[in-house]
């Protein structure tokens, strides 16, 4: 429902054909006031009346039109079909009667398309915007109608064909100050999302990225006034007390312009760098670091950009004595905005670990001693890697897109995860290939009660399958105390029980991360063979960034249940590389003391070599 689309009233499949009609007549003529649908008389664009086409009318059209290149993809047929508008015809000109303008060549090319398509509409788009205010006031939810499914699971829910958890309602009657908080809060959530889809255009395509820019600079004063707000010193009322507070406040922050414009600010920066206005991205940026009040999750990613800024692309060129001493002073600012970094305590552990890889190369560059390199409490250089095993297998070579496929030990092609299992179940390991679903779904059962503990805001509807906070830096903090005191239980040893009585009571809702295929035996089973510290540690990891690390969980989970050994491998085909969020659960796993590896799949039949 973002860009209303005209849809034919021959394609509508909701009944008779009559009926649907006399249904549009009706929604379309509704008197005194304004329709529920648009019909064909409201187009008035060529680009309107075109995206009704299907490819093949498209093409009889251009033929009738005088294309010759009709075998063209629909993009191109679409803009000469446009440019033939725009031109007059031979034979205008020595007409009398001057009535060949563009507004009536557009109206008989409407009129020539919709003979093709018959009649046709849209939800009008006044409709539609108050269907977009009530979505987000209810649902609080800043996804567009047309991207959630939120309406479409309340009415499977209603009519019993899904079941969401049993939590106390406890909404926010506060969240939004005024209608036009909403209005504008809503507003700016559009200029963001015209924003994000301007980044998917190619670099290459600077006109594209240079409205993006464009887009923020118009409200970059705001942005701008916004921060002054911020560093105005607060009364004694309006300061907030407790990290649980302060934590829920935060929350609140989502729904608000302030939030949105930081959103339309993080956009500007990366315009900046696709249009290679260096200069500008760092001032943006530096904007971004000033504050602490928005987006916190993402203050890693502005110092890591900000750096290279310093290190590469605002560094001078050339090898005069200048250039040297400039680049010198450039590499210093770098180095003292990794300290920066490194002092920021929202900067997550990913981040660090690139930050300190830089602050590393950078003191190279300046030919600092080892001696007098910064050693900083916070600086992760090194990851700590796990064993590594190669496997082979024999490559189905047909596929040559997606996924490798291989041969598997039943003669059927399997993925390269299965081809692994297969392996390790010749070395008497019971394995499943979950990913992150195993650790998600262990977490959420064990803190079942914490997840869906009736707090101010975050479960308003009925109709959620995890509260709104979720994959906010807010989460674990708001519940510090609960989550703390659970994971002290697990240390203890209390969770088998636990997982068993919610799995039963619980079995089937919908719920995030929980994938109810796991029987409930085969988790518990994990679970103690993983033991009450290791597994407290990965679900201390999950409550604390569970936006972070709901991805990049090793692949297979394997255990003898006999001895209650367990280990975690991380399956690589050839040439696959591991991603930094696999690396960071690798070291979390190997720090914690479990028994987890990297098994990398080779193409060949030379299995008495694999290192077993």
């Amino acid at each position: 429902m973002r860009k209303q689309a005209w849809l034919r009233t021959s394609s509508l499949n909701y009944g008779e054909q009559m009926v649907i009609d006399q249904s549009c007549k009706y929604l379309t003529t509704q008197p005194n006031t304004e329709p529920f649908l648009h019909s064909e008389t409201n187009i008035s664009s060529c680009e309107d009346a075109l995206s009704l086409l299907l490819l093949p009318e498209l093409k009889t059209l251009a033929k009738k039109k005088g294309i010759k290149q009709v075998s063209k993809p629909k993009e191109f047929l679409c803009a000469a079909l446009l440019k033939t508008i725009k031109q007059r015809t031979v034979t205008s000109f020595f007409q009398k009667n001057k009535g060949d303008s563009v507004q009536q060549r557009q109206d008989e090319f409407i009129k020539s398309v919709l003979q093709v398509t018959g009649p046709v509409v849209r939800l009008n788009p006044l409709v539609s915007e108050l269907f977009e205010r009530l979505h987000l006031v209810f649902f609080r939810s800043a996804t567009h109608l047309g991207d959630s499914n939120s309406i479409k699971s309340a009415v499977l829910s209603e009519i019993g064909q899904i079941r969401f958890p049993s939590y106390t309602v406890m909404r926010s009657p506060d969240l939004f100050a005024s209608r036009d908080a909403v209005v504008q809060y809503k507003q700016l959530v559009e200029v963001g999302y015209e924003m994000e889809v301007l980044l998917t255009s190619l670099v290459k395509e600077t006109e594209q990225h240079m409205k993006g820019w464009e887009m923020f600079v118009e409200h970059q004063s705001e942005w701008h006034m916004l921060l002054e707000t911020l560093r105005r010193p607060k009364s004694p009322a309006q300061k907030v007390g407790g990290i649980e507070q302060m934590s829920r406040v935060y929350w609140r922050r989502h729904f608000t312009a302030g939030w949105a414009l930081a959103r339309i600010a993080e956009r500007g920066a990366r315009f900046a760098a696709n249009t290679k206005q260096f200069a500008r991205e760092r001032d943006v940026l530096e904007s971004l670091l000033s504050q602490d009040a928005f987006r916190l999750g993402k203050r890693g990613e502005w110092h890591e950009r900000l750096i290279l800024l310093h290190t590469t692309h605002l560094r001078p060129k050339g090898t005069s004595v200048e250039a040297r001493a400039q680049t010198a002073e450039a590499l210093e600012r770098a180095k003292r905005a990794c300290v920066r970094a490194l002092d920021d305590v929202h900067v997550n552990r990913i981040s660090l670990h690139a930050i300190s890889r830089q602050l590393r190369t950078i003191e190279t560059k300046l030919g600092v001693s080892p001696d007098e390199r910064i050693e900083h409490p916070r600086m992760c250089v090194e990851w700590q890697m796990p064993l590594e095993r190669v496997v082979f297998g024999m490559r189905v070579r047909n596929i040559r897109r997606g996924p490798s496929v291989w041969d598997g030990s039943d003669g059927i092609p399997c993925s390269v995860e299965q081809l692994a299992l297969w392996r390790y179940r010749e070395l008497g390991y019971t394995g499943i290939h979950s990913e992150n679903t195993l650790a998600t779904t262990l977490f959420v059962l064990l803190f079942w009660d914490i997840v869906f503990c009736p707090l101010p805001g975050v479960l308003d509807t009925e109709y959620q399958s995890q509260p709104l906070d979720m994959g906010s830096e807010s989460f674990y903090f708001s519940r510090r105390a609960m989550i703390e005191q659970r994971l002290a239980e697990i240390s203890d040893g209390h969770f088998v029980q636990s997982i068993g009585d919610v799995y039963e009571k619980q079995h089937g809702v919908e719920c995030v991360g929980v994938s109810w295929d796991l029987p409930c035996d085969q988790l518990q089973t994990i679970a103690s063979c993983l033991g009450g510290q290791r597994l407290s540690a990965i679900c201390r990891v999950l409550a604390t960034e569970y936006r972070l690390k709901r991805s990049g969980f090793p692949d297979l989970c394997l255990w003898n249940a006999q001895t209650k050994h367990i280990l975690f491998a991380e399956v690589k085909g050839p040439n696959d590389k591991l991603s930094e969020t696999q690396r960071d659960w690798l070291d979390i796993l190997v720090t914690s003391k479990i028994d987890v590896e990297v098994c990398h799949v080779r193409d060949g039949d030379a299995r008495d070599t694999e290192n077993v």
